[in-house]
Order: structure tokens, then sequence, then C-alpha cells
């Protein structure tokens, strides 16, 4: 048996290691968020920017949660085996909605850490003024973008190759079709990722010019 914490009821392990545990996850972040949103106000006043930037982070955890909860409702149509060999979901009753539910677990988390990262781009100290929040909610499209782009162009033309030997691993465990189709899922899941890396490099390319050219502009004024 697992040590527990003494003041707590059960071992608070099991929220990190358990899928089952993210919207307990997710509440306990956003209750973090909040309260220190609520310190960095009262200690800060009017010049308080932490709402701005959990917003902003939030944001682009909604979208990555509907990105995620979007693909998995159609890839586990799909190839239902992709999810129950390689993820551990429980086939049966309410299977779509475990498959979405995961989605949206999975995308939420990625998209927490773009936002983040994009952020930091926008807002970390230097001799460049920093990027607006405006600017950042206006080009959270090309993450976006590149996601979808890559995620239904790459099994379009990659399906047959088989990098992580899929074929020999699942011949007895499904038919050839079977594995075709739990090959092409794994691309899509790929090229999701892929896409989101690219269009996240382009994105943070992109508000660093951004914060060069504001320097520029002021020097020049």
């Amino acid at each position: 048996m697992q040590p527990k914490f003494p003041f707590l009821p059960f071992d608070i392990r099991t929220l990190f290691e358990n899928d089952d545990h993210m919207p307990t996850r997710i509440a306990l972040l956003l209750a973090f968020m909040l309260v220190v949103a609520i310190i960095d106000r009262w200690r800060n006043g009017s010049q308080a920017t932490r709402f701005k930037e959990y917003g902003f982070i939030l944001f682009a955890g909604l979208i990555g949660a509907l990105l995620g909860g979007a693909n998995d409702f159609i890839t586990s149509t799909i190839s239902p085996d992709y999810f129950i060999c390689g993820k551990g979901l429980e086939p049966g009753d309410g299977f779509k909605t475990k498959a979405v539910l995961f989605g949206l677990g999975e995308g939420f988390s990625a998209g927490i850490m773009a936002g983040a990262v994009c952020l930091f781009a926008a807002r970390y100290k230097s001799k460049n003024p920093p990027a607006p929040y405006q600017y950042l909610f206006r080009n959270l499209w090309l993450p976006v973008a590149g996601s979808i782009l890559v995620g239904a162009i790459l099994p379009a033309i990659a399906s047959s190759f088989d990098p992580l030997n899929f074929s020999s691993d699942l011949k007895d465990l499904m038919p050839p079709e079977k594995i075709q189709a739990f090959r092409t899922v794994w691309w899509a899941h790929t090229g999701l990722y892929a896409g989101t890396l690219i269009g996240l490099i382009c994105l943070i390319i992109k508000i660093l010019k951004h914060r060069k050219s504001q320097k520029s502009a002021c020097d020049a004024a």
C-alpha cells in the first residue's frame, strides 16, 4: 500500500498517475490561478497582470481542449483499437465519450503549455516592449491552423509508412485492415502535435519580430 499524506484521505500521487483525475487536476489549477491572481490584484492594484496572463493561458487551453476533443471524436471512429490498445481506454458502452474526454484533457494540457510559452515570449523582460495581449489573441490561429493542416495531411501521405513497426507488433492482435486504421490514426495524432509545434514556433518568431518592431518605432519617435 502506498503511503498517504496524513492530512488527506487519499494518496495525492494518484491525481498525477490516473487520467480519471484530470477534472480534479484542472480544478486545482484553476483554484491556484485564482488565488494568485487575487493576491496580485491586492498587492499591485491596477498594475496587476495575473488575471490577463492566466486568462490568455486558459483561453489557449480551451482551444487545445476543443481541438483534442474533436480530433479524438473523429479518430476513435476510424480506429477504436488505437485508444483501447494504445491509450488504455475501456471498450464498450460510453467508449466514444471516454475518447472525447481523453482528448479534451490532453488538448487542454497541451494548450496550457503552448499558451505559457507564447506568454513568456511576449512578456519576458528585455529592451523590447512586451507584445500586447490583443496581439497574442489575434495570432493564436497559427498553431491552430498548423495542427489542423498537418494533422489532416500527414496521415493522407504517410499512413503507409510504419516507423514504429505496428504491422509486426499488432499482427497477433488484429487483422491487417485494423492495423492500417491504427497506423492512420497514429499519424493523425503525430501530425496534430507536429503541426501545433510548427505553428507555435511561427507564432513565437512573429511575436519576437513584433516586439522588435515596437522598439524600433519607439526609437524613431
